[in-house]
């Protein structure tokens, strides 16, 4: 009797460990059936969010090893490269001067250099400064005494928003500061509660889009000697005509480069296979981003890149004869 009983105990114990094993056979298997890549993008309306949209079903089509995700959030690099640093995120979008000062450790953000590498420049990035087009500003320095909207404080592109406006004359208590989200910042000058709105909206942002349709506006243009300091402190800058894609009169803008992001040690092969889903599609990429991919430097990835490239980028780049 006590034998049967320690036999049938054993058989239990047999059967529940061949179930847990074959659980965890399964749970392992699904595992490493596709690994998740998180693309963090930007907040809904961004020409970014849609971007990274495009890219992560590209990499889904094309590599069933991976589940790409775009990941869309408020804030822009400083949170992204926050996500990259603690792993809660594979790729990212990025202006420059928020790669080059992760890049360079520059305070009071980081305290040291971020491990960081650049895969590829996007289409430029447009700083607008925008005011109704009936208001009595008609360029950038005016703006003293006026309302202002702007990214939230610790964002870098809010830093370089002040600065572009203190060289101009403007320092934070020569004007009211709204330091809001993009989104908001549309609606309050849509409801005529701001002046001036300044951000980077650029090529097929949906917010401008939104706004020239509300409102008959204009772009204030940089003094042209007063922006040679800025410029000199961030050499990533150019001055370009923009406006008429959102039937507004061209004006002089800053405009800066977007680019693409990944950790410094992120495998090689896995970069390889995201930047390739990119460049193999440009055609698919034109049409589903037709304001935005002209714009891309396609025959040089790197420009506007201040990041080293990602080797895995560098391994694509060669083998299609992109770079040498």
């Amino acid at each position: 009797m006590m034998n049967l009983k320690l036999r049938a105990n054993f058989f239990g114990t047999m059967c529940i460990s061949i179930l847990i094993s074959a659980l965890l056979c399964l749970t392992v298997g699904e595992a490493t059936a596709a690994k998740f890549i998180r693309l963090k993008s930007s907040s809904l309306g961004g020409s970014w969010y849609a971007g990274g949209a495009a890219w992560a079903k590209l990499i889904t089509d094309n590599y069933p090893e991976y589940v790409a995700i775009n990941v869309a959030a408020p804030g822009l690099d400083n949170e992204s490269l926050k996500r990259l640093a603690r792993k809660e995120c594979e790729l990212v979008f990025l202006t420059g001067p928020g790669a080059y000062n992760a890049y360079k450790g520059v305070p009071p953000t980081w305290k040291k250099p971020q491990k960081i590498s650049g895969l590829f420049g996007l289409w430029p990035g447009v700083i607008n400064v925008i005011v109704m087009a009936d208001s009595k500003f008609k360029a950038l320095q005016d703006l003293k005494g006026a309302s202002i909207a702007t990214y939230i404080p610790g964002d870098i592109n809010g830093e370089q928003v002040l600065a572009l406006l203190k060289h101009h004359g403007i320092g934070e208590k020569d004007a009211k500061f709204y330091r809001i989200m993009k989104a908001d910042a549309s609606r309050m000058f849509i409801d005529k509660r701001v002046d001036a709105i300044i951000y980077y909206f650029g090529y097929g942002h949906a917010n401008l889009k939104e706004i020239s349709a509300s409102r008959k506006i204009r772009f204030l243009p940089p003094d042209p000697e007063m922006v040679k300091g800025f410029m000199k402190e961030n050499p990533f800058y150019y001055i370009g005509e923009f406006g008429e894609e959102f039937g507004v009169p061209n004006q002089k803008q800053l405009i800066g480069p977007y680019l693409t992001g990944c950790r410094a040690d992120a495998p090689v092969d896995m970069i390889y296979k995201v930047v390739k889903a990119w460049f193999d599609n440009l055609d698919w990429l034109k049409r589903v981003l037709p304001s935005n991919i002209p714009y891309m430097n396609v025959k040089n990835p790197r420009a506007g890149v201040p990041l080293p490239l990602h080797p895995g980028a560098e391994k694509y780049f060669k083998e299609a004869g992109i770079i040498k």
